[in-house]
């Protein structure tokens, strides 16, 4: 373990950052810090073992996980990765395309501390010298604290903002009339009745067994690659990646998996990880080919987000970018940004592009894949 100390809080106290490689995100000491925390889905301790375990090797990246403790206990946790790209050695949040929001995992009094303390800014600083440039993107909450932590960034809104649902948990029907449009509420009704009626056997289920599992996240790669083109999913090492996290997660309930099945065959399916009180969708695909005339893709959405209510979750996170379907299920937007802080002259260059010229913010999107 790489440590140094940084402040002393009391004559018993002591913090200390350090760089933690091998730190266990299972662990139960994370598991608390996560509980107590203000962050995401994205930073549970099932997405961010799997991040570090399948997708991180699989890019050759290389893992820079930086902890603080005081006095030995688990104070805050900010997961990184490390990049070189045409000679520029880039430093970002444990990303890599995969997550819809970042953040330091603490809790907000502890970040606002931390960020108050001169030694604990120069430590981190030490810590991450070595890079040229290091990107945080799409964050919320505190951000001028992050800004401050970090020893003063530049910022932009992000291009793709978040869309999230409000729910009334345990109350979907009166959700479904107050939140959806009239006409939109009668033709799910309508296309659900022409589904039921011209086929034997249609259910909506959550999959948890590994080979149910399994045959979803393929029926949305295989859908998804078939529409879209360069979609992550053609990727072996996403693909992976979001398989390994869909079966570890499924009967624990740290993921979700779920979808609509007719007469034995997925007409659509969807992968979501679990937040605090939310489940965060990320993939879905549909089979609009054989089910089109019956919207399996609404459909499915629609009894994902019933049981998300049952289940007592106050909110439903559709995800970043907009598209029609958000709008008709009520969901409100978030805004988002971005934050570089640069390391050195190389570094201010590409934060300066990536900021503020867009046909170069393009070139550097297809030299650096994960940097959006």
């Amino acid at each position: 373990m790489d440590t140094q100390f940084n402040r002393s809080v009391g004559p018993a106290e002591k913090t200390e950052v350090a760089i933690e490689n091998g730190f266990d995100f299972k662990s139960d000491e994370y598991r608390s810090l996560y509980a107590a925390s203000n962050v995401t889905g994205f930073q549970s301790p099932l997405w961010l073992d799997r991040l570090y375990g399948v997708l991180v090797p699989a890019l050759t990246a290389e893992p820079l996980i930086l902890t603080v403790r005081s006095n030995g206990n688990l104070e805050a946790v900010i997961p990184l990765v490390v990049q070189k790209v045409t000679g520029i050695t880039v430093l970002q949040a444990a990303d890599l395309g995969v997550s819809d929001y970042n953040a330091p995992i603490c809790t907000e009094a502890t970040l606002a501390e931390l960020a108050a303390s001169t030694d604990v800014r120069a430590a981190l600083a030490a810590k991450i010298r070595f890079a040229d440039v290091l990107f945080m993107r799409k964050v919320t909450g505190n951000i001028e604290a992050i800004d401050r932590l970090l020893g003063g960034t530049a910022r932009s809104a992000s291009e793709n903002n978040a869309y999230v649902i409000d729910l009334m948990p345990g109350e979907f029907d009166s959700w479904r009339r107050e939140n959806l449009k009239k006409g939109f509420r009668k033709n799910i009704d309508r296309r659900r009745r022409r589904l039921t009626e011209e086929h034997d056997q249609v259910k909506w289920q959550t999959f948890v067994e590994p080979e149910d599992v399994i045959r979803a996240i393929e029926f949305i790669r295989e859908e998804r690659g078939a529409k879209f083109k360069d979609d992550i999913l053609a990727n072996d090492a996403y693909f992976e990646f979001y398989k390994a996290c869909a079966v570890a997660g499924a009967a624990g309930g740290e993921t979700v998996t779920s979808g609509v099945v007719v007469d034995g065959q997925l007409a659509a399916a969807d992968f979501g990880v679990m937040g605090k009180d939310c489940l965060h969708s990320i993939l879905c695909a549909a089979d609009v080919d054989n089910f089109g005339q019956y919207a399996p893709g609404i459909q499915s959405l629609h009894d994902l987000i019933w049981e998300r209510s049952d289940q007592g979750d106050t909110r439903f996170d559709a995800g970043i970018g907009n598209s029609r379907y958000k709008s008709d299920f009520s969901a409100r937007e978030i805004g988002l940004e971005n934050i570089s802080l640069a390391l050195s002259a190389k570094g201010q260059a590409v934060s300066a592009i990536y900021h503020r010229a867009k046909p170069l913010k393009n070139f550097l999107r297809n030299i650096v894949k994960t940097v959006h």
